[in-house]
């Protein structure tokens, strides 16, 4: 420990000597990395830390970033105890910037590794002159200053002692960085990074815009480079002229490795900017299944979130394939990476069966190194694409014994609002833990989640549906629910769109659709509106459907006033015993498996939740919906194949 210290304590020497501020690091780092990277990996992002590593073992950026694991070489002894008390307990008012430099790196030697904390009163004179004497520096000493920082116990950036010490190295870069080249812009951004101060840096935002406004002068390298410290900072504006950024990573995109991508795709999804250039996005599809072989967990993760979030169905051939590669990956990547992979069918409702089993199968069998939130997003996986992978034993009993274990209490206190989900999506599935369940609906649960005042602005549709559907299928359910006040409002609030005027202003295609049905319907029972009703059954459920009732002659049946007098059910009681209860839904693009004609899963629950209150259900698709000719046809045969005739 001795010798690494005494390598840190002269690196003002380094730049004195004009070693230059590469050597300098090269000295600092490798001592640093090894005696200190334990903990700074426990504080440092492990999707930022694989992503500046990629870039440390890159030659090309080896003049804009710090490499911790540089070539060691031999410093003078570092100072003693009585030296370190001495340099303390002196007057720092009268010290000049050379000797305020001088003195920090000297004290800095020795406290790395002893946890003293910068912000300690023991210090306040030390940075109060530093404070005072920054603008004077050179840039070349603020650097000296900067890559000292991270060897003090710096955990909270916002405590006032060194938040005012860091904010003035702030405004220095910021005033200071007009005049430097872009090559010395992103080195000092680099140090920000070291310093765990990223996203609280103003400089750091300010040195991503400056670099993004006009992203045809940067090199690949300095581009990569930009894209990480957005993902650090996660500011990207919208102002920004991302098309611009797009076509330069697309102009240079040969001159990319796959491990570049990847930093660049992190960047894109962490500032939740989507990539609009679809001929970016099939490129970036076509190089990971190329080199899928040479791209480790983290990387891989990187790439499905932004798959993930930015691809439209034109992509869909490109992820059913990258989905077969990735068959040959589970057993070999993270846990959390198998989790993205489930993930990745999702928004465009995506489904490979022998991804999905595999992934599942491999959690079942780890499934206590699985964290609450890898629980909650495999479920919602499995739920979304209405697939129950048939594993050994089943997933589903597995997650529900997690969430059962006393193991999981902390995770519990920690991450409520992904336990509460995970049995939200358990329910979809008609898997109810009344325990669990009743321990999630507590109201001091739902304040410790949503705050001490719950209404309807506040608590999400996954506890509505929860409590919603533990009253429709679970009769001899005993445990905490929602209070039938905020029950109902909540019911309300969701349930608020009846769309069956054609006067209505922007009408999009699926109001369009439901309204045509409507019409349809309503000519078909002889115009007369007091045989159909718009309305919720299940106010959870996002879509209104059209309920009407047929006698044992098969003549429609008046709907009762009582009902025709709510839109919104909250009761869940069955309708009145008048005859066979038919309810009519108009489904929309999602609520159908792309490459197939099965039914989401939330489709498949509304299903099965209207059928346990006495309706018949009679689904539409989007492509029936949006026949032109001869609907009214394949509407008839539609209800004849209900065993509904008019005469």
């Amino acid at each position: 420990m001795n010798r690494t210290l005494s390598r840190l304590a002269f690196v003002r020497r380094a730049f004195a000597n004009n070693h230059g501020r590469q050597n300098a690091f090269a000295q600092v780092w490798p001592a640093f990395a090894s005696s200190f990277s334990p903990e700074l990996r426990t504080h440092m992002n492990v999707e930022n830390h694989n992503a500046h590593n990629v870039m440390v073992n890159d030659p090309g950026y080896r003049a804009t970033v710090v490499n911790p694991a540089a070539r060691a070489v031999n410093w003078p002894t570092a100072i003693t105890p009585q030296q370190f008390h001495a340099l303390i307990g002196q007057d720092f008012s009268i010290r000049t910037a050379d000797e305020v430099c001088n003195d920090f790196t000297a004290i800095s030697s020795y406290a790395g590794g002893r946890d003293y904390r910068l912000a300690d009163s023991v210090y306040d004179g030390l940075r109060d002159r530093l404070v005072a004497v920054l603008p004077q520096m050179t840039d070349e000493q603020l650097l000296s200053v900067l890559v000292l920082i991270p060897l003090w116990d710096t955990k909270d950036a916002k405590d006032p002692a060194y938040l005012r010490l860091w904010s003035e190295f702030d405004r220095q870069c910021i005033e200071r960085h007009r005049r430097w080249t872009l090559n010395k812009l992103l080195l000092f951004m680099d140090h920000w990074y070291f310093m765990k101060l990223s996203r609280l840096s103003n400089f750091v935002w300010m040195g991503v815009r400056k670099l993004a406004r006009k992203p045809s002068r940067l090199t690949p390298k300095q581009l990569v480079q930009m894209m990480f410290y957005a993902n650090t900072s996660r500011k990207f504006l919208p102002t920004l002229p991302m098309y611009d950024i797009e076509q330069e990573i697309c102009s240079y995109y040969n001159d990319f490795n796959i491990k570049e991508l990847g930093i660049m795709s992190l960047g894109f999804f962490k500032t939740q900017t989507p990539i609009r250039n679809q001929e970016l996005v099939k490129n970036l599809y076509n190089s990971v299944i190329k080199d899928i072989e040479n791209i480790n967990s983290i990387e891989l993760a990187a790439f499905l979130k932004i798959f993930r979030y930015c691809s439209k169905h034109q992509h869909a051939d490109y992820m059913y394939k990258l989905m077969d590669a990735l068959k040959n990956k589970v057993d070999e990547v993270k846990l959390v990476c198998c989790v993205h992979m489930a993930l990745l069918g999702t928004n465009l409702l995506i489904k490979h069966e022998d991804l999905l089993k595999k992934i599942s199968q491999r959690i079942v069998g780890e499934i206590s190194l699985a964290r609450i939130k890898d629980l909650e997003r495999i479920t919602l996986a499995l739920t979304m694409l209405n697939y129950n992978p048939q594993t050994t034993p089943c997933i589903f009993k597995m997650v529900v014994n997690e969430l059962q274990s006393d193991t999981r209490n902390i995770e519990f206190e920690e991450h409520t609002r992904c336990y509460i989900y995970t049995l939200s999506y358990l329910a979809v599935n008609n898997i109810y833990p009344k325990d669990c369940i009743s321990k999630a609906l507590k109201i001091e649960t739902l304040n410790k989640c949503f705050g001490k005042r719950l209404s309807r602005f506040n608590i999400s549709r996954d506890i509505v549906s929860l409590n919603n559907s533990v009253l429709i299928e679970c009769p001899d359910y005993s445990g905490s629910l929602l209070p039938d006040k905020l029950k109902e409002s909540c019911n309300e609030h969701l349930a608020w769109h009846i769309p069956t005027s054609s006067t209505m202003a922007k009408l999009g295609t699926n109001d369009k659709n439901f309204i045509k049905l409507y019409m349809e319907l309503l000519s078909l029972f002889k115009n007369e509106s007091s045989y159909l009703h718009v309305c919720y059954p299940l106010p959870h459920h996002p879509k209104s459907d059209i309920l009407f009732c047929i006698d044992t002659n098969g003549k429609p049946v008046a709907i009762p006033e009582t009902m025709k007098n709510r839109t919104v059910f909250n009761d869940f009681q069955k309708p009145p015993e008048l005859g066979k209860w038919f309810a009519v839904m108009a489904l929309v693009r999602n609520s159908v498996l792309y490459y197939s004609n099965e039914y989401n899963g939330l489709t498949s629950c509304k299903i099965r939740q209207l059928k346990k209150l006495g309706y018949e259900p009679i689904l539409f698709t989007v492509k029936e919906l949006g026949t032109e000719r001869d609907f009214k046809t394949l509407l008839s045969d539609k209800l004849k194949s209900h065993g509904i005739t008019f005469n």
